[in-house]
Order: structure tokens, then sequence, then C-alpha cells
């Protein structure tokens, strides 16, 4: 397709998703596949049934692309959507080029019940963005392979898993942090780049071991189950759906801790219904709808643990007690092509 198709296309997507004119009505913007179909299925109704505000759900693309496809509805003063599902590295950008809507906390008390740090706020202690969930990362394995539960990140190191380890092959993944805590003291060697080197230095004494580089999540979760691969790094919630398949597999929270991932709704300045917007961010923000996601969604909550109802098993399947490691997310985007670079050096050397 021709570079003028492609903005045609764009262009004619960011209209076509542009944001309800009536305040009755929400359009909200999630991860598609299941995210997106699980929350338009699961929790939204609920939402509409208290209110009367009715939901148009989309399914957003990529992080990349979405935040592309923001920048511009922004230039031309629409919101692709009412309110949209953002990891770190988009609200952070977002923030910094002035793309979200300002919104009232005190017409969102549902707020208070969220963790420390899941409300964001300017210097006008006006909210830019709301916590929606997390997401862990994990130590995973074949259990045909390896029937006992690795109990370190440091094993991952070790010369056991037959050659056949899976590790996604961008920086962002979190290896970077994992490796930092499990051998340097911590992520603040992360600060420079004398300390990233080292960082990736380690990281490169897994390669004999790599037989997958990944970025295809589907490829990395097909060779785990089918014994093609030992071990390796993937998504909790996605691991445990496996598990619950029969298939034989086990996602670990090492002694470290596993590596958390945040995502937050925020609302593009040009939306026309921040009123209804900040309805619905009270109600996803109360523990029995974020215990809901936690059952539909595999989730993990972002409220304290003893305001929901989950059972202990319903928590361990999407979350850990254990303390997480974050991934430095204002490393990442500070460091940008210099870091990029130097991890894919690492991979090819």
């Amino acid at each position: 397709m021709g570079t003028t198709n492609r903005l045609c296309a764009t262009t004619a997507l960011i209209f076509a998703v542009a944001s309800a004119t009536s305040a009755q009505e929400l359009t909200i913007s999630a991860w598609g596949g299941f995210f997106e179909e699980t929350l338009a299925a699961e929790v939204y109704p609920g939402f509409t049934e208290e209110t009367g505000i009715t939901v148009k759900s989309i399914a957003q693309p990529e992080d990349s692309t979405w935040m592309t496809q923001l920048m511009a509805a922004a230039r031309a003063k629409q919101a692709p959507a009412d309110l949209s599902l953002v990891v770190d590295e988009v609200l952070i950008r977002g923030n910094e080029v002035g793309l979200w809507a300002e919104l009232d906390p005190a017409n969102m008390p549902g707020t208070e019940n969220l963790l420390d740090g899941y409300v964001k706020l300017n210097d006008a202690s006006n909210a830019y963005a709301v916590g929606a969930l997390a997401f862990y990362t994990t130590f995973v394995t074949n259990t045909d392979y390896a029937a006992d539960a690795p109990a370190s990140w440091a094993e991952l190191w070790e010369d056991k898993w037959d050659g056949k380890l899976g590790i996604v092959t961008t920086p962002n993944s979190g290896l970077l942090e994992v490796t930092a805590a499990t051998f340097f003291d911590g992520v603040d060697i992360l600060e420079t780049r004398d300390g990233i080197e080292q960082v990736i230095g380690k990281i490169a004494e897994l390669k004999p071991q790599v037989s997958l580089w990944y970025r295809d999540e589907g490829q990395f979760q097909q060779q785990l189950e089918n014994g093609e691969l030992n071990a390796g790094l993937y998504y909790h919630d996605v691991t445990m759906l496996s598990i619950w398949d029969g298939l034989p597999v086990a996602s670990t929270f090492p002694a470290e801790g596993g590596i958390v991932s945040d995502a937050y709704w925020v609302v593009p300045r040009d939306s026309e219904n921040i009123e209804a917007a900040e309805k619905f961010l009270d109600y996803m923000s109360r523990p029995e709808t974020q215990a809901l996601m936690a059952r539909k969604m595999g989730t993990t909550p972002i409220v304290p643990r003893d305001a929901m109802d989950l059972t202990d098993e319903e928590f361990a399947a999407v979350g850990s007690d254990i303390e997480p490691i974050r991934v430095q997310t204002h490393i990442h985007l500070r460091e940008g092509d210099w870091l990029e670079t130097k991890y894919q050096e690492m991979i090819a050397q």
C-alpha cells in the first residue's frame, strides 16, 4: 500500500472511532483480542447497568501504533476514544506532550481504593491517569522437563535447560531489571550507561542456552507447551490459562519477585465525555470490580488484597505477595535507541 493510501487509512480509522457525541455513551479502547473482548462481555455491562451509560468497545492496535494514532487525532482535535488502556511508556510519552485530559479526583471516590501511585496527579492536583490493572511476567517452565519450580531467577543462568530457553528479544521485557536485582543488588545500576552495559554483559551469558529470542508471544507459548522449549520468561496470566487446560507448564514467582507491569486508563484531551469517563474510572477502581477482572481476565488487582473477596487460590492465580520487580520505564525512554542498539548487538554477536 502506498504512503498516501496508508495515511488515508489511518485518518479513516481515527474518525471511524471518534468519541461518541452523547454523554450517555462512552467509546473505550483496549488491547485487541482477549482483553477487549472480555472487558466488553464481563466488565462493562455492570457499569452500564449501574449508570445507564452505554459503552462502545473498540480494539486498539499495539502500543507504538496506537500512540501515533493518538497524536494524529490530537492534532485534528479528535479523540479516538473517550478512554484508552495504555502501558507506562505510552502514559509517560503522552503526558509529556499534553495528550491527556485533566480529571477531578473528587468525582472519582472509588480511586481512593487503589494502591499508592496508581492515581497520577499533575501540579494542580488533577488526575491525568488512573490505574487499571497490573500483570506479571514470571519464570515459566515445562514440567515434563523440570518438575521442580525454580527458587531464584539465578537458576535461569544455570546450565540445566538443555539449551532450550526462550527469551524476549526486546530490552523492555524486564530481563534487564531481573538481572540487576539478582546479580547487582538492585536496579540502581541501570541509572548509568556503564551499569547498563554490565547488566547486558551478564544477560549475554544466557546466549548458549537460548534457542529462541522471540517477539511472537504465541510462538513461545506453543514451543513451551510442546516441549521445544524448557523454560523462559512469559506472562503469568496466560501461563495459568495453559495450566488450567492441563498443559505441562508452570509459572513461578522466584524469591526476587516476578516482573510486574502496569496499565492505566487515560482520557484523550479532546474527549467530550469527561463526566461520564470519571464515573467509569470510579467504577473500575472499586475492589469488587478489580476482583471481577482478576477472575474473568487473570489480571492482578491494584487494590489491597484484604479489600477483596478473592480466595487464596484465586489470588495465587493472578499475583503474589512477594515484592515485585518493576520495569524501569524512565530508563528505557531516556536511553531509547542507544539501549536498543546495545541489546540487539549483544544478541547478534
